[in-house]
């Protein structure tokens, strides 16, 4: 074969015969194109390159006309091997480049973090729905029942009032006497708590109740102590009561009683009290009641004498709680009130996701409520909140809103200075 490469293998020359001539060709000027420099390249004229024959470099015709080459093969090759293309790299188009960076960005430190981060944020919100769940399942719910007065004029769409209801009675189908009535206000406009206690002596109207029996509602013998409106006719007549006579909207209830307040205090470890030491003797009445129910020896939890920032169980708070022949009687006692509930919320503040866990599970096993379980489940969202709201106190009566007098029954009552009264809940709590 002619023009045979003596330095060729056999097995390359044997392939170089399989080539047809034009494939031949084609290498050639491949090769000789690969060799061209910068300058040889800029001098191509491209409209006379249909006009050559298939082999013939382009330039070929100016330098046969020139007669002159345009550098050394020295100084050419030296250029090629400085602007050389690495030709064994594949060629990477736009849509591959853009395919490249997705994938650098998808597969990015920062984006799976964020993936992660995310993830654990779903993961976080459906335990506390599930934790959400439990704890509303706890809680009993009651139907509101007949109510016969609900238009007071002391309403807001910023203010919640919920009535606190506290008794004695172990079963609120007893209904015994209430002796704690406090109005948690909850104002979300101005970040503010109000705890109104009202006195369980105030002599008031039952409306829509015949009281006496004569067949005529509003009469004087249809007059008694606010304790024993929730005797008569649930919480339903004493939202009535409050409602009439103090013109102040009353929808929400929530019924605990007494010794179920005993695992409440309890569950948060207990609370911190100033105590004077009439006050821890005269605590020992109460507690032997509640000993006798808990089945208690005699004696349990007696306070040998009082101090500052004594750390009481659930137990001592609510004796606390209950004294009533200790001071300024009834006035002192619903003092006494607001300050253990003040106290349960501050220390409710301290706790850890498994105190707080206990806590809210002593208080809905414990209460009773007509709010529903929609109502409940937004005021749990907000709880966090509201916790964060100053805590105003407040009494009704005030101290120059009453005078002492006696009831239809014979009784001693507090004969209430009812527009007094009004106006100081409304500047206290919607003002």
């Amino acid at each position: 074969m002619k023009n045979e490469d003596p330095r060729r293998t056999p097995s390359a020359q044997a392939s170089d015969a399989s080539k047809d001539g034009y494939e031949r060709a084609y290498e050639k000027q491949l090769k000789r194109f690969t060799e061209m420099d910068t300058s040889d390249t800029e001098d191509i004229d491209v409209e006379n390159l249909s006009g050559m024959q298939y082999g013939q470099h382009p330039n070929r015709q100016n330098r046969q006309r020139s007669g002159k080459r345009t550098g050394s093969k020295k100084k050419k090759a030296t250029n090629m091997k400085a602007s050389h293309i690495d030709r064994s790299e594949p060629l990477r188009f736009g849509g591959h480049a853009q395919q490249e960076e997705k994938a650098v960005k998808k597969g990015s430190p920062v984006k799976k973090v964020l993936l992660v981060l995310l993830l654990l944020i779903i993961l976080l919100i459906g335990v506390l729905q599930l934790l959400i769940f439990r704890y509303l399942g706890k809680v009993t719910y009651r139907e509101t029942g007949e109510r016969h007065f609900n238009t007071a004029s002391l309403h807001s769409d910023s203010v919640l009032n919920v009535l606190l209801i506290g008794s004695d009675t172990r079963d609120s189908s007893q209904r015994g006497r209430t002796d704690s009535m406090i109005l948690l206000s909850i104002d979300s406009n101005n970040k503010r708590t109000t705890m109104t206690s009202f006195m369980r002596d105030g002599y008031v109207m039952l409306p829509e109740y015949d009281l006496d029996g004569d067949g005529a509602y509003y009469g004087e013998g249809d007059k008694c102590k606010l304790n024993a409106a929730y005797v008569y006719g649930g919480a339903e007549l004493l939202m009535d009561t409050i409602e009439y006579n103090f013109d102040i909207e009353v929808d929400r209830y929530v019924y605990v009683d007494f010794f179920s307040f005993i695992d409440i205090i309890d569950a948060v470890g207990g609370i911190t009290l100033d105590i004077t030491d009439e006050e821890a003797a005269g605590m020992k009445a109460p507690m032997y009641e509640q000993n006798k129910y808990l089945g208690n020896a005699f004696g349990t939890d007696y306070l040998a004498c009082g101090g500052k920032g004594l750390l009481v169980n659930g137990n001592q708070a609510l004796g606390y709680a209950r004294l009533r022949y200790v001071g300024n009687a009834d006035f002192q006692r619903t003092q006494r009130q607001r300050t253990v509930l003040t106290k349960l919320i501050e220390k409710s503040k301290e706790q850890s996701l498994k105190g707080l866990d206990r806590l809210i599970s002593a208080i809905c096993e414990s209460a009773e409520t007509n709010m529903t379980k929609w109502e409940l489940y937004k005021l749990v969202y907000r709880a966090p909140f509201i916790l964060k709201y100053d805590i105003n106190e407040l009494r009704i009566p005030g101290d120059d809103e009453y005078s002492f007098g006696t009831g239809y029954d014979g009784s001693s009552v507090l004969l209430l200075n009812l527009p007094g009264c009004i106006e100081t809940l409304n500047r206290e709590i919607y003002q």
